[in-house]
């Protein structure tokens, strides 16, 4: 669920990041600016402008009210918040810099990495380069430690440790991917480092020994990667415009595992006497499941058009619906997809259209079952008009996704008219004075505790309208 949408942007925004306290969001974008916003009421409250090309990267100094962007013109850019002025530019690369990181524990020092294959640390009190490090490949992250003695890099398939005390001397290199690592991470209070890549695969390695010591799978390429405190949660973005975010399995002290074991060896004993119930933790009888699924082991077994069989009845088409889709999703990571739909004709595959036609429409099951449909076309296209039912079921097909096609229109245009309503609002003489104004920040060097942070001109006339003509209504089926 969408909890805020930022859209004052006329091109793609890149690396949105939040003040520590939360209450300020500062992104770059392909408009060659940054945007600074207030994250309570979504209200524009600067504009940087000063590069010459895209942004992809930008961080807020720790102890300040300065901010520093990475860009694609080669040059890092060290801005003053409250008035937009460029205070420096930092110049010294040769290529896209994409990446960039200030330090906590040293609030003085930026570290920049580049497609040059060059890593340089910054200080901005001398503005002048303190050290550079060749990293040997495009530098797609950098991730210094919180107390500032080691840097990590990421680029290619290697990532490399450094020790920063010592001038930037090589301490390790870390090899455990086998495409593009895409961004690092601690995990674990610091005790851990996690990095992605466009290998599908998270890896969290352990900081004393850098040894792989969790693996997690997706389904795409993988280009951001966050882990909450207590690493409770994970959330990935993947190229093909999903945000995956999943819990982690929580480890158990010893006390719950010896009580786990008693219980399970309780439940072998019951499962022995009696044939229909077993005995759960809570001490309530119900009925025991089949553990050992068909369509896994099909699966297992490479047999993908029956591991697809296994879940077409009438208990996966109506009560578990999920458990196909996910099969599905399955079968296209492996690219069986195709081996498992060709060859099938009357009720085989009428049950596999029929289970389409239901659930294509439902938002948790369009993305995967829109591309089983391209699928089931271009492999029967050219049998239309043998089986009256089959035509049928794709006249019915066509039918459902053109009635939702028809709904997304008719919410787009609700959409379109909120947005001139929102806009209307914001342009409103009551709301520029009143409402365009976060709370101050802590610390500030700037005296800002005492004087609010309020729109600049240039922000105030930064106003995307986008309008769309749209030429079909209909009423959803």
């Amino acid at each position: 669920m969408i909890h805020k949408n930022y859209n004052r942007f006329k091109e793609a925004a890149f690396g949105g990041v939040f003040r520590k306290d939360g209450r300020l969001l500062l992104a770059g974008s392909e408009e060659s600016a940054l945007k600074l916003f207030d994250v309570s009421s979504k209200n524009l409250l600067r504009v940087f402008k000063g590069h010459q090309r895209a942004v992809h990267r930008c961080q807020f100094f720790p102890t300040d009210n300065h901010i520093v962007s990475f860009s694609d013109d080669k040059i890092v850019a060290q801005w003053d918040m409250p008035s937009e002025a460029l205070i420096h530019r930092f110049e010294g690369h040769t290529d896209y810099v994409r990446c960039g990181a200030t330090l906590e524990s040293n609030p003085s020092l930026i570290i920049s990495g580049s497609y040059d294959h060059t890593v340089r640390l910054w200080d901005k009190r001398g503005q002048k380069e303190m050290f550079c490090v060749d990293h040997g490949s495009p530098v797609e992250a950098v991730l210094p430690s919180p107390t500032g003695s080691l840097l990590f890099t990421a680029g290619g398939t290697e990532i490399r440790v450094w020790d920063c005390l010592a001038g930037g001397r090589l301490l390790s290199k870390i090899s455990q991917h086998h495409k593009t690592i895409t961004c690092l991470c601690f995990a674990s209070n610091n005790k851990c480092l996690a990095s992605a890549s466009i290998d599908r695969h998270v890896k969290i390695y352990e900081m004393t020994n850098f040894e792989v010591i969790q693996t997690i799978d997706y389904s795409s390429p993988i280009l951001s990667l966050g882990i909450s405190p207590g690493d409770k949660t994970v959330a990935v973005g993947m190229s093909d415009g999903i945000i995956a975010v999943s819990r982690m399995e929580e480890k158990l002290n010893e006390t719950e595992q010896e009580s786990q074991e008693v219980v399970s060896s309780t439940k072998r004993k019951k499962s022995k006497l009696f044939s229909d119930f077993v005995l759960t933790d809570f001490g309530i009888s119900e009925e025991g499941t089949t553990h050992d699924l068909k369509y896994d082991h099909y699966l297992r077994k490479f047999r993908y058009s029956k591991a697809l069989d296994c879940v077409m009845s009438d208990v996966f088409h109506y009560r578990l619906p999920g458990t196909a889709v996910a099969l599905f999703q399955e079968l296209i990571r492996r690219d069986g997809l195709i081996i498992a739909l060709a060859g099938r004709k009357g009720k085989q595959l009428s049950k596999i259209l029929h289970f389409v036609i239901r659930h294509i429409r439902r938002p948790r099951f369009m993305r995967i079952l829109i591309q089983v449909a391209h699928t089931l076309v271009d492999l029967y296209a050219t049998k239309i008009g043998e089986d009256k039912v089959i035509d049928d079921l794709f006249i019915h097909l066509i039918e459902q996704v053109t009635n939702e096609v028809a709904y997304m229109t008719d919410l787009m245009e609700v959409k379109g008219s909120l947005e001139m309503i929102l806009v209307g609002c914001q342009l409103s003489p009551k709301s520029g004075e009143e409402q365009y104004a976060p709370q101050s920040m802590e610390g500030s060097s700037a005296n800002l505790s005492s004087n609010k942070l309020e729109p600049s001109e240039s922000a105030k006339q930064a106003v995307v309208v986008s309008i769309r003509p749209i030429h079909i209504k209909a009423d959803r089926a």
